[in-house]
Formats: structure tokens, sequence, C-alpha cells
């Protein structure tokens, strides 16, 4: 990940402001496909698909500005570009043959009522969506987005094209993009995907002019006027499902946007701060709702934007307001939808592919700083095993519609298997576990309760090694205090911010004051105890017991 040029709240110049903004509006421009895709579907004439995509740049526009607002609980004042998505395409497809492009702004304002109410649970619901799904959600999504790109380079993708021209040009963008990232100046490296993506279409330019194609392409401009509405919304409750499962689906992957946003933004992240998450998942309903109203397919997160935003190292919500300004402008500009197509897909599909590589970069990083255990592990292997093969399968036309329609979407299969897994293998895991444990047993029962225990609930190494750090002071001083051939309980709870310690024994106290640590009588160890803890406090208990309870903060 490049350096943080520009941090969130910085004000860049104009200049850098609307430079970036136009690398994330080319960046998101290649899945309006998506709109595409579904107004054909409802058997759109040429100009109706036309002021369909229009629609959905404005779309686009007003779910990225919602985002960036940042204020009083509604959005998450991240960077983060909002887009039409893949997941409610599958649904959506089906819906529109049926009911017309009517049903599909219906059932998505439903949709996007059902996240803003998820958002609105996002405490309860924390268990259910551990830092392990986040991570691989990441993980997934740039694998996603980097196969899409790849598609579209390769022209087997949706609206792209086959030919050498187009072929040639998406190479040269590719090797624009890699060259300019990391040997260009400082100044230009953050607007790497801007000038491979120019570079691109002016040699693809020149390519079609000397083999006499560029002409279709003009040709195939059209400068037709936006107009809303272009359908009433309808609820056919018959599609209701899979738009649900749509807005489940969005809602895990805005979390995993936004955290990813979280830890692009602190350099010293740790764990998800939810109370972001949950403006950040509002205003991505929120959005969605806003597209339902305008009467095109649902918007969410986009991870490209997050992919490219830790290329580059320009954070700046200002450059999202100005993507989401751009996108206004563009979708109410008679010909901007033509003119994007007019673009090769393959060109964009190019940027797609070099921001997924930082986007999976950031999921595998997530995953590293995790324990995991054999229930962990199997969530993990599962969703991803579970991507690839629908990704690869296409023989399940003999199950049911709505089936169908999941195994249509990789990334949605993935999601709702790994929340299954989550949600059945947790039972059975106490938030309290307990070791007797015997001092002249030595530091390595304490190790490995501790790691078991780290596995078991998903816990971050470094809150794990500190935990185990301190324990191993404690066992160097247990024999001087504790009665001899007495065992000694040791008490761990976790509680997703943090780690508490209790250690019970018979014996004589602590003494847990200033400490000298140049006297040989365990000063030394419990200065360390303390290094290792946030909080610390011994008392006594009845019987001639004595209790140590430490406290190590996660956040």
């Amino acid at each position: 990940m490049s350096s943080i040029t520009y941090a969130v709240d910085a004000t860049p110049p104009a200049r850098i402001v609307w430079l970036n903004a136009l690398q994330h509006i080319s960046l998101s421009a290649v899945t309006l496909v998506f709109p595409r895709i579904v107004a054909e579907a409802a058997g759109a004439d040429p100009e109706t698909i036309t002021r369909y995509v229009s629609l959905a740049m404005v779309a686009m526009g007003l779910g990225t500005l919602i985002q960036a607002y940042g204020r009083r609980g509604v959005g998450s004042g991240f960077l983060l570009l909002g887009h039409c998505t893949i997941l409610y395409v599958p649904f959506a497809v089906e819906a529109a043959r049926t009911g017309g492009l009517g049903a599909v702004a219906g059932l998505t304002i439903v949709a996007g009522l059902t996240e803003m109410l998820l958002s609105r649970c996002i405490r309860p619901l924390r268990p259910f969506i551990p830092p392990e799904i986040i991570g691989v959600v990441i993980l997934l999504l740039g694998a996603m987005l980097g196969l899409f790109g790849l598609r579209l380079m390769l022209g087997i993708g949706p609206g792209s094209q086959s030919g050498a021209v187009e072929m040639a040009s998406s190479a040269i963008t590719l090797a624009t993009i890699i060259g300019v990232a990391i040997w260009a100046r400082p100044a230009l490296r953050s607007l790497a995907v801007l000038v491979g993506v120019g570079t691109g279409c002016a040699a693809f330019v020149l390519i079609a002019l000397a083999s006499g194609g560029f002409a279709s392409a003009i040709r195939d401009v059209a400068f037709v006027t936006p107009r809303w509405p272009l359908d009433l919304p309808s609820f056919p409750v018959a599609f209701l499902p899979g738009f649900l499962i749509g807005a489940v689906a969005c809602f895990v992957r805005a979390i995993a946007d936004l955290t990813a946003c979280q830890q692009l933004a602190n350099p010293n992240w740790k764990a998800p701060d939810f109370q972001s998450i949950r403006a950040g998942t509002l205003a991505d309903g929120l959005g969605c709702v806003v597209a339902g109203v305008i009467g095109v397919l649902g918007t969410n997160t986009y991870s490209g934007s997050v992919g490219l935003a830790a290329a580059n190292g320009v954070l700046a919500r200002r450059v999202g307001v100005a993507a989401g300004i751009g996108w206004i402008v563009l979708g109410l500009l008679p010909g901007a939808a033509s003119i994007l197509y007019a673009i090769p897909a393959g060109i964009l599909g190019a940027a797609c592919f070099y921001s997924a590589t930082f986007t999976i970069r950031t999921g595998i990083t997530m995953l590293s700083q995790r324990l995991v255990d054999t229930r962990r592990t199997l969530i993990i292997g599962a969703a991803i095993a579970t991507s690839m093969l629908v990704v690869d399968s296409h023989g399940h036309g003999h199950l049911p519609l709505l089936v169908q329609q999941v195994l249509n979407s990789p990334l949605a299969a993935a999601m709702l298997l790994a929340l299954a897994l989550n949600a059945v293998l947790r039972l059975g895991i106490p938030r309290t576990a307990m070791l007797r444990w015997l001092p002249a047993s030595g530091f390595d029962p304490l190790q490995a309760f501790a790691d078991a225990q780290g596995r078991a609930w998903g816990a971050r190494v470094e809150l794990i090694q500190r935990a185990t750090h301190f324990l191993e002071e404690f066992s160097q001083l247990a024999p001087r205090f504790a009665a001899p051939g007495r065992e000694i309980e040791v008490r761990l709870r976790y509680d997703d911010v943090g780690l508490q310690v209790e250690l019970l024994w018979p014996g004589e106290p602590l003494a847990t004051g200033r400490p000298d640590i140049d006297a040989d009588d365990g000063s030394l160890q419990v200065a360390l105890m303390r290094h290792w803890a946030d909080e610390m406090r011994a008392a006594p208990l009845e019987n001639g017991r004595q209790t140590l309870i430490a406290y190590i903060d996660d956040r």
C-alpha cells in the first residue's frame, strides 16, 4: 500500500481533487454494464437503455455524496464510491423479464430499506459478522473484481469486445498504469490509473484510425436527453426473496468496504469502528433507496475505489464529493452515457484489474491479523471454495429459480455460506474460559491455553501475544507467593474489544505498587505485567485467597 498522501479530512489542491475524482469515475464506469444488462432483459429499446444508464449514473453520484457526507449518523465520510452492483443483477434480470423496469425499481426500494434496517441492528449482529468473515469478503471482492477486469481485457466479459485492437489497447493501459505507479515521479504516481486509461484510449484511437474501424464507434454515440421516470415502481412479491438476499449481501459487502477504509485511514487499526460502519451502511441503504426511486438497479459501495485509494494514497473525502458531483453531471449530460460506452471495456477492465490487487492485499492483511481454529478455517475455506465453484459451474438449471439466481453471483453465494456456517459453528464457544494451573508445570500450559482460546474466539494475534507475555511474567512470579502444591485458577474473558485475565490463588498477595526494578523481589516482572496490560488491580478474597485482574484493550 502506498503511504497516505492526503488523509480523509485533508484539503488537497483543486487539481488533485478533480483529477483523482476523474480516476474514480473512470474506474467505476465499467460497472455501467450492469444496468444495461437489466434494461436489455426488460426488452427496452436503445433510446430507453441509454436513458436508463444515464439515470444509473445520477444514482451512483447521489449514493457517493450520501456516503461522503459523514455527519449526524449518515455516511461514513470516507472516499467510497457507490456503483450499480452485480449483487442485484441475477435477481433484477428475472424481475425485469417478467415485470419490466418498474419491478426492478420497486424491489430495489425494498432492498434499500432492508439494508437501512440492518444498519440499525449492527450491534446485535456483530457476533454474526466477525472480522474473519469481513476479511474473506474483502479478499473475494478483490478476486472477483480482478477476475472481472481480466475477463474484460481478454474480451470474454459482458459488454467487452474481443478484437485485436481492443486487446492491444487494454495491454497498453495496464502496462502504463503499472509503469507510472512504480517508476514515475511521486506526484504522478497517484494519477497512475488516469494516465493509463488516457494512454489506452489514445492508443485505441490511433490503432482504430489506422485500421479504419474508428468511424463505427463514433456513429454509435447517441445524444439522448435524460428523462424521469422511465416506469412507475411495482412490487411483485415473487421476486422479493432474491432482492432481500441481495440486500444482505450488499450489507456485508458495505461492512467489508468500510472496514477496509478504516484500515487504510488508520495505520494503527486494530478492530472495526462499528459506529462508523453503522453510519456507512445506513448511507449505503439510503443510496439504494434513491436508486429505486430514480428507477434503476440498486447501488452498493464499490471495492474498486478502496483499492484505488490504497494504491495512490489519496483518501480525502473531498475526492468522493467531486466524484459524486461528476457522476450526476455526466448523467444529466446528453450523450455522456454513449461516450462512456465508446471507451473499450478492456481499458476500464485493466484499471479494475490493477486496483483489485490492492483490495486483495487488504483482505489478506486482515485475515493474517486473526488467530483461526478449525471452525474459522472451515468458514474461510468453504467460502473461498464456494466462490470458485460458482465461477466454474454453469450446470445448475435443475435447481429452484432462487438458488440459481444466488449461484449466478459467486460473492453472494460465498457470503451467505460463510454467514450460515458462522451462525452454526459459533454455538458452544463460551466467552469465558478457565484453566486450573500448577506453577510447578511451568509456562507452557498457560501459553497453550491462551493460544487455543484465541483461536476459538478469532482474536487478533497481537492481543493474544500481549496476554501470553503477561501470563509468562506471572508464571515466573507465582512460586514466590502461591501456596505450594495448590492450583491457580486462570480465567480469560473475551468481549470483542479486549481481553480480561483473572487469576485466583491461595497464598500471599502480589505487591502491585510502584515496583523497584533493581530489586530481586519480582518487581521487574510486575513492571512488565503492567506494560502488557492496560489495567491491572489486585484484591484479597475470603479464606486466604487472592485475585489479580488485568484488562488488555484491543481498540
